[in-house]
């Protein structure tokens, strides 16, 4: 009887007189404004995060949302944030002597603490995928206190899980600074390769040269934390008198045992501007009409920070696509559903610092605006499609739950298929706002979250388009807002995390966990 009464339900979208429909102008014009330098690249603790803040604020406000923290729109975030100082000296030094390396060149690094200095002085000790889960153990029981772990990003080959397992999440960088600091190491570098992480070296240098935050009071660090670039790494290994594709194959074994560098050890200080500070999540409420149903809750977020400033170039991280898009999406979704409201309530969500590890969302779920046991599901617009229309949209992620049963038959009632399920070496699914509400127990999934080519796309040259995304503007100066963009997809991707959101917010029951809720 449900997915009898959904498909009427759907069907009837395209009967109703005047159904909600996003409209283009709105969403160009927060995408531009968004994305505009007079923002200054929505840094994380800055001016132009405020600016960004106060203009999310300001828009929730003129369509007559509730504020979703008693009176305030805002909810504030306490963070620390920590940036490597050009004082800052570290020696790589081998059994012939000092190994030359360039910072930014060939590797970044910073403090894991909150501390304006940080003494190193250890030896290095590779330690394969650097992952301890369930069966599988890359430690071996081996006691890493006082040394740097150097570990590969990603994971074997052969963990084909799919995207949304605990297994997969082990091959993000994210997990292996975790387990670094768990077991007490000195500190951690991660060997770069663009396949696996599913960016180049340019993505890394950018994010580990400006300031970097964590909340507030953090967790202890694992003390050093970094990357090697994979020339770097293979300098290295060779000072070692080590092969760096052998050893790499030998990761990829269950019997794999961590193999001290012999002869290598890092040396010097790491000093850092501290700062303890707050920033801002935005969220505003459209009470629901049903008495009982009114209780729970629909999201639908997007994150608004980005990078700030680029110090090399001296431009700004604009980050039209990523993602002031998911932001002009939620704030146009908000225009056409105001003043009609739904059974359940419904919050537009922009958390802060996503870029820095999903911290507003995760800051929300353990500080939360409503019941977390009384929010149905989440629906989160990250770097929408400026490309051009699709006959598809990407679902990745939602399987877990029945909101994939039901986001299938939006899309069909919308004349789109469905982007076949791909694999998802580079983590997709663990680096966007809804990966902490399906840590929380929550159906959460990012619609369309590709741009790496795989749609199906009315004209194949804008496939090339979306392709060149990641290669060009991704975490770059070039992702820049472009008055020509094409937005009929962007609209595609809006107006199906609309039309979704409105069954979720009348169908009488909520999505239900398949293979879960996970335990992570």
């Amino acid at each position: 009887m449900n997915r009898v009464w959904l498909l009427v339900w759907v069907a009837s979208l395209s009967l109703l007189a005047q159904p909600p429909v996003v409209q283009e102008a709105p969403l160009r014009a927060h995408l531009s404004f968004l994305a505009d330098d007079q923002l200054e690249g929505r840094g994380t603790g800055s001016r132009g995060g405020r600016l960004a803040v106060r203009y999310l604020e300001a828009q929730l406000q003129a369509l007559g949302l509730q504020p979703a923290n008693g009176d305030s729109f805002v909810q504030a975030v306490k963070m620390v944030g920590t940036r490597t100082l050009p004082t800052t000296k570290l020696e790589f030094a081998g059994p012939a002597g000092a190994i030359p390396l360039s910072v930014e060149a060939d590797y970044v690094a910073g403090s894991g603490v909150a501390v304006p200095a940080l003494g190193v002085d250890a030896p290095f000790l590779f330690v394969g995928h650097g992952i301890s889960l369930g069966d599988r153990d890359d430690f071996k029981g081996m006691d890493v206190r006082g040394k740097i772990l150097v570990a590969m990003v990603g994971d074997r080959p052969d963990q084909k899980e799919g995207c949304c397992t605990p297994g997969h999440l082990a091959g993000r960088w994210g997990y292996k600074l975790a387990e670094a600091r768990r077991r007490g190491a000195a500190g951690i570098l991660l060997i770069h390769d663009a396949v696996r992480a599913g960016y180049d070296w340019s993505v890394v240098r950018a994010g580990w040269t400006t300031e970097r935050f964590q909340l507030d009071p953090a967790a202890p660090g694992a003390g050093l934390q970094g990357w090697l670039s994979n020339t770097a790494a293979r300098k290295l290994f060779q000072a070692a008198g080590m092969d760096l594709d052998a050893l790499s194959r030998q990761a990829d074994e269950k019997s794999f045992q961590p193999i001290p560098m012999a002869g290598l050890r890092l040396r010097g200080t790491v000093n850092s501007a501290v700062r303890h500070f707050e920033d801002m999540n935005v969220a505003g409420i459209l009470p629901g009409t049903d008495p009982v149903l009114a209780k729970e809750l629909v999201i639908y977020s997007a994150h608004w920070d980005h990078l700030g400033l680029d110090s090399v170039s001296g431009k700004y991280f604009n980050g039209a696509v990523d993602n002031a898009s998911g932001c002009a999406g939620v704030l146009a979704i908000a225009q056409a559903l105001a003043g009609k409201p739904s059974s359940r309530s419904q919050m537009f969500l922009f958390p802060c610092a996503e870029e820095h590890g999903l911290l507003g969302t995760e800051a929300f779920l353990a500080h939360p605006l409503w019941p977390i046991d009384r929010i149905a599901a989440a629906i989160n617009l990250e770097s929408l499609n400026f490309a051009g229309p699709t006959r598809d949209i990407g679902l990745a992620g939602s399987e877990g739950s029945t909101l994939h049963d039901l986001a299938v038959e939006v899309a069909k009632g919308m004349g789109l298929s469905v982007t076949p399920t791909r694999p998802d070496p580079s983590g997709l699914f663990f680096r966007s706002d809804h990966f902490p509400f399906i840590k929380a127990g929550v159906p959460a999934f990012s619609p369309g979250f590709s741009l790496d080519g795989g749609w199906d796309f009315q004209d194949m040259k804008d496939a090339a388009k979306a392709k060149g995304y990641v290669a060009k503007q991704y975490h770059k100066p070039a992702d820049r807002y472009d008055p020509t963009w094409d937005l009929r997809g962007m609209l595609q991707q809006t107006q199906f995390t609309l039309n979704l959101g409105q069954v979720l917010s009348e169908r009488p029951n909520r999505p239900q966990w398949k293979i879960g809720p996970f335990v992570w």
